[in-house]
């Protein structure tokens, strides 16, 4: 007979940690682009976070990651039993896998993604690499990563369509329609310098897919398939340009889909989510190509969950689950795995009460 309790998230201490959502201080030493912060979540979301979080009848704290942020957490990570953390940071590209790491350094479990599975998502370039070796469609792509490799972009792929972004960010910064759209090698090379001047971890140069846009996503364990959706924005191109903190600009919609379509979308999340070890939620990213198939482009580990701009928080709604279901849902997967061996050592050497003395 199995005695052990049942999992539940009553009562217990969660801290959500988030960028603090305020200009980042620019000077000479530090010249922050405009868009540094766009990834960052609005204190409007971080507040709809908390509170349902309360309305799960979990105790909320609020950890900012300011510049107080690591002597609090020396002082009071001993009192927190889960972390929920939206942070994205800046400039590395490990960057959404700081506090996971930390997390597992200091012996608390967490929401979402491993370190590694942050990391590998973040670099597209990887990720595609990885996709080619498991069998899971993506279409052709050349990386670059200093101006001496900009000559040494194929020819083939720079005479058909192409698409142009940074190999190492997300929420579309340095997408734009004005040139993220290969028109010609001439303006591809340069756009591409302009973006690596920018982007120094590299420029992803992709075969352009035609077709529509779906996202499709797991959440929970076992993994739950929430309904495939379809984005459309005006201008075609997902970029920042038309992905607003303040509202959803783009049109979320749920197609009927083929049963290939479908079975292509399913089995290559199932067998990334395997090989990577996606957990607790990951969204994907897909266009259609010509012939109408799925191509993957990228995949969210560290999805949007705001209430009223995210695509995930519109699936999960789309499949019965209120917005309090679904933090319930990726919290209880997350605690699944508070006795993992990945806390054993954080525990053991950083929140041990026993210290041993050398005679």
């Amino acid at each position: 007979m199995n005695s052990e309790k049942p999992l539940s998230i009553e009562n217990i201490s969660i801290a959500l940690i988030y960028d603090e959502p305020e200009k980042l201080i620019r000077s000479t030493e530090q010249p922050f682009p405009p868009e540094a912060e766009a990834e960052w979540e609005t204190q409007e979301t971080i507040n709809r976070i908390a509170d349902a979080w309360t309305r799960n009848g979990c105790r909320v704290i609020k950890f900012p990651l300011d510049k107080f942020f690591l002597s609090r957490w020396a002082s009071e990570h001993h009192a927190i039993e889960l972390v929920h953390t939206v942070v994205e940071g800046w400039g590395a590209p490990a960057r959404e896998a700081w506090i996971p790491a930390l997390c597992e350094l200091s012996g608390i479990p967490y929401i979402g993604s491993d370190p590694f599975a942050q990391c590998v998502s973040m670099k597209k370039s990887t990720f595609k690499i990885l996709c080619r070796a498991l069998g899971v469609p993506t279409s052709d792509f050349h990386l670059v990563l200093t101006e001496e490799d900009i000559h040494q972009i194929p020819e083939s792929l720079l005479n058909r369509p192409h698409f142009l972004k940074p190999d190492c960010e997300g929420s579309g910064m340095g997408i734009d329609a004005t040139h993220s759209v290969g028109s010609s090698p001439a303006s591809s090379r340069l756009a591409c310098k302009q973006l690596l001047n920018e982007f120094p971890d590299g420029v992803l140069i992709e075969e352009l897919i035609p077709g529509r846009e779906l996202t499709s996503a797991l959440i929970g364990n076992p993994a739950t398939l929430l309904p495939i959706a379809e984005i459309e924005v005006p201008d075609g191109v997902y970029g920042l340009s038309n992905k607003s903190k303040e509202a959803m600009e783009e049109k979320i919609t749920f197609p009927t889909l083929t049963a290939q379509m479908r079975q292509t979308i399913q089995s290559s999340m199932m067998t990334l989510q395997k090989q990577i070890g996606f957990q607790d939620f990951v969204r994907f990213d897909w266009k259609l190509n010509s012939s109408g198939s799925p191509m993957l482009l990228e995949a969210n580990p560290l999805a949007g969950l705001s209430y009223y701009y995210s695509v995930l928080p519109k699936m999960a709604e789309a499949a019965g689950l209120s917005y309090e279901a679904l933090l319930k849902k990726i919290a209880l997967s997350a605690l699944g795995r508070q006795n993992n061996r990945k806390f054993w050592y954080g525990r053991a050497r950083i929140n041990s009460k026993t210290v041993a003395m050398n005679d």
